[in-house]
């Protein structure tokens, strides 16, 4: 699952062009959800199942635990800011003296910054009922503060855009396109934003403990996952009415929603693979490969993607170069992106063929 969710991460990333893509590989303006609002998520909720697994096994004491899980959190946030640094170079070796207006957050550094704050929080509470009631703390304290102070509206007076203006600046952040010639200083990997993205880890982190206590008895694993992602998706979509799913915001909706969606879909691949013992190769070795290196692919991919766009062929980038061989339109975007995942996948397979681990 983990190696899917990078697959379709890369996929999701490399469009062409938003007139020339598939609706549902482009994310949501603002409110709502596409299939392309379920995959960073579902990263997010399957890194909390490796994590809460990796430390159990560990057999170091909390304090050795815990300063391992800073330091690799620390350097997941540090990389996630150079790979910026770099990938603005690759556009220009100006632009790497800009050091102003090089944007602070993103996706790694979300990950980072949720990756300590949740295994933190899992080896000091233990309990599944302290980890529920965190959970739900966090969850409620976030709704409250988008409740009350203008968080969800799609504007630079949004509670999280202030936030982020006062701590980093503007200039550090990303500018989200609105409308058409419009963008507005609004992060949607913002700092605010970071708390329900610790509850999405923990979230995780619960049904990799339900896995480890049901490894005698996967049925029961199963099952427990199944219930637990359909409980959750009911009840993302009964909030939204009031709480908007939004990825954006990350809102509590969101977080139940996507969390429901992957906990159901780990149970399925559970189900396929450890119980039934389906033969589906053409499933499951492609997505190992990703799986077993996904932040080092994850980041090649991101490196190659700046690279790619600077190549042109008769005056046209590579990507829509591409992209016109296979008609020019969403077959041809979608071709694209296949493509491109295609060669992160052969960079990954001598890595998966000599089991080597490249951690971050």
């Amino acid at each position: 699952m983990r190696g899917l969710t990078i697959a379709l991460m890369i996929v999701v990333n490399n469009q062409v062009g938003s007139g020339r893509m598939f609706p549902f590989l482009n994310h949501v303006l603002w409110d709502g959800l596409s299939f392309a609002d379920l995959v960073f998520p579902s990263f997010m909720f399957i890194m909390g199942v490796s994590a809460a697994i990796s430390l159990s096994r560990s057999g170091k004491t909390g304090t050795a635990i815990a300063w391992k899980s800073i330091w690799r959190g620390l350097k997941i946030i540090i990389v996630g800011i150079v790979l910026t640094w770099i990938a603005r170079g690759i556009n220009g070796v100006e632009y790497l003296l800009e050091f102003k207006t090089l944007r602070l957050t993103g996706v790694l550094v979300r990950l980072g910054i949720c990756y300590i704050f949740a295994s933190l929080i899992y080896i000091w509470m233990g309990p599944t009922r302290k980890l529920i009631s965190t959970i739900t703390v966090i969850l409620v304290a976030y709704a409250a503060i988008l409740i009350a102070f203008d968080g969800f509206s799609m504007s630079e007076d949004n509670v999280i855009a202030r936030i982020d203006r006062a701590v980093i600046g503007c200039e550090h952040m990303y500018h989200k396109h609105v409308a058409d010639g419009l963008r507005i200083c609004f992060d949607p990997e913002g700092l605010l934003s970071n708390l329900p993205g610790i509850a999405h880890v923990l979230i995780g982190m619960l049904c990799g403990d339900i896995i480890m206590k049901g490894h005698s008895d996967l049925w029961k694993a199963v099952a427990r996952l199944a219930l637990l992602g359909g409980a959750l998706m009911i009840l993302g979509f009964l909030l939204n009415p009031i709480i908007p799913i939004n990825k954006n915001l990350w809102t509590p909706s969101f977080v139940f929603a996507t969390c429901g969606g992957a906990s159901a879909t780990l149970a399925i691949l559970l189900w396929m693979l450890d119980i039934r013992k389906m033969s589906v190769p053409w499933l499951v070795r492609p997505a190992c490969v990703f799986g077993l290196n996904p932040l080092v692919l994850y980041c090649f991919s991101y490196l190659l993607e700046s690279a790619v766009w600077t190549f042109q062929i008769d005056g046209r980038d590579f990507p829509s170069w591409f992209s016109m061989l296979f008609g020019g339109n969403e077959f041809g975007s979608l071709a694209y992106s296949l493509f491109f995942v295609a060669i992160c996948w052969l960079v990954g397979l001598p890595l998966y063929l000599k089991n080597k681990v490249i951690k971050l």
